[in-house]
C-alpha cells in the first residue's frame, strides 16, 4: 500500500514538473523556432488581408523565421478568429482580429464560438484605416455641414448607405448622427461596392465606406469625399477635413486590427510580439506600405491596447443601444 501511494505520488510530481517544463520550455527566449501560423478571417485581397499580409511580411524578416498567413473566411471574421482561439496558446497560431470580431458581434447580442472578453489575448496593434463620408460628384451637399444642416431641418429624408446592417459604415454614421443630434434613414447594401451605383445616380444621399474600396475613385475625382472618420487627416488626400473638424469635436471611428492570440499564451510570448509589432509601425517602410492602403500604423503596449478595447467597448455599446441597432 505504502509503496502503491509512493508510486502515485511521484506520478503527480513528474505530470506536475512536466506541464512546468513545457509551460516554460514555451516562454523560452528561443521564440520563435517554428513557423508561425497567421489567420486573416476575411477574403484574400481585401484590405483586413492586405494589411496583415504586409505585417506578416516584416514580422518574419524581423523574427527570422515563417509566417504563413492563412485565410479562414466566415460570419464576418468571427471563424478564423475562433480557429486561432482554439489553437494552443504556444505563440505559433494567431489571427487578426477587427473590431466586429474583437467586439461588435457580442455588442449586437451574436452567438459565438468564443467570448471575446474572456478568449482573446490582444498582444499587437495593426494600424486603423479611416472610413469616409462620400455623395456623388454633382450632389448639392459640398461638405458634412451642409448634409447635417439639412437634416436638421429634414428629419429623416437624407439617405445613407453602407455595407450592411450593423456594419461599421453603418455605425460611424449612426454616430454622426447621434453627436449631432439629427435623424437619417439607413439604406444596407451586400458590401461597399454594391452602394457605389446608387450612390452615382443619386438614389442614395450619401454613404460611409473603407477609404480602401474608393481609393481610386478619390484619386480620380469621381466621387466626391465629404469627411474623413479618424482623428486626423490622411496624408494621402491632406485636403479632406475630419468628421470631427464638420464640427463634431471628438468624433472618431476607424476599421482596426489587432493581432490576437489564446489566452493562456506565456506573457513572455505576449511581451515579445508587442514589441516586435511596435517595431515594424515605426518602421518607414511598413508604415508607407500600410499608408498605400489606407492604413495608419500605430504602436500600442499590452496595457495602452486593453484601455483601446475598453474605450471602444464603451463607445460601440452606447451608439448600438442608442440607435436601437439589432442584428438581422
Amino acid at each position: 500500500m505504502q509503496i502503491a501511494r509512493r508510486a502515485g505520488w511521484l506520478i503527480k510530481t513528474l505530470a506536475i514538473a512536466g506541464s512546468v517544463f513545457a509551460h516554460s520550455a514555451m516562454a523560452q527566449p528561443n521564440y520563435p523556432s517554428r513557423p508561425i501560423q497567421v489567420i486573416v478571417p476575411y477574403a484574400a485581397g481585401g484590405t483586413t488581408d492586405l494589411a496583415g499580409r504586409i505585417v506578416a511580411k516584416a514580422l518574419s524578416e524581423q523574427l527570422n523565421q515563417a509566417v504563413v498567413v492563412e485565410n479562414k473566411v466566415g460570419a464576418a471574421g468571427s471563424v478564423g478568429v475562433s480557429q486561432a482561439v482554439r489553437s494552443a496558446p504556444d505563440g505559433y497560431t494567431m489571427a487578426v482580429s477587427g473590431v466586429s470580431a474583437t467586439l461588435l458581434h457580442q455588442l449586437l447580442g451574436r452567438k459565438l464560438p468564443y467570448d471575446p472578453q474572456a478568449d482573446l489575448n490582444s498582444v499587437a496593434y495593426m494600424g486603423s484605416s479611416g472610413m469616409v463620408v462620400i455623395t456623388r460628384k454633382d450632389s448639392n451637399f459640398k461638405n458634412l455641414r451642409q448634409v447635417i444642416e439639412h437634416a436638421k431641418t429634414n428629419p429623416g429624408v437624407v439617405t445613407f448607405g453602407s455595407a450592411g446592417n450593423a456594419s461599421p459604415g453603418h455605425l460611424a454614421t449612426e454616430y454622426i448622427a447621434s453627436m449631432a443630434k439629427i435623424k437619417m434613414t439607413h439604406v444596407p447594401y451586400a458590401g461597399d461596392s454594391a452602394l457605389m451605383g446608387d450612390l452615382m445616380s443619386g438614389r442614395i444621399d450619401i454613404a460611409t465606406v473603407g477609404i480602401a474600396s474608393v481609393f481610386s475613385h478619390m484619386s480620380a475625382g469621381s466621387i466626391s469625399a465629404l469627411g474623413l472618420t479618424s482623428r486626423e487627416r490622411l496624408a494621402s488626400f491632406p485636403n479632406l477635413p475630419t468628421v470631427a473638424e464638420a464640427g463634431l469635436s471628438g468624433y472618431e471611428a476607424d476599421i482596426w486590427n489587432l493581432l490576437v492570440l489564446p489566452k493562456g499564451t506565456p506573457s513572455q510570448i505576449d511581451a515579445k510580439l508587442n514589441a516586435t509589432v511596435n517595431q515594424l509601425m515605426a518602421d518607414k517602410g511598413v508604415r508607407e506600405a500600410l499608408l498605400n492602403i489606407g492604413f495608419t500604423a500605430r504602436p500600442m503596449s499590452l496595457s495602452e491596447i486593453r484601455d483601446f478595447i475598453n474605450v471602444e467597448r464603451v463607445k460601440w455599446g452606447a451608439i448600438i443601444r442608442d440607435a436601437k441597432i439589432k442584428i438581422d
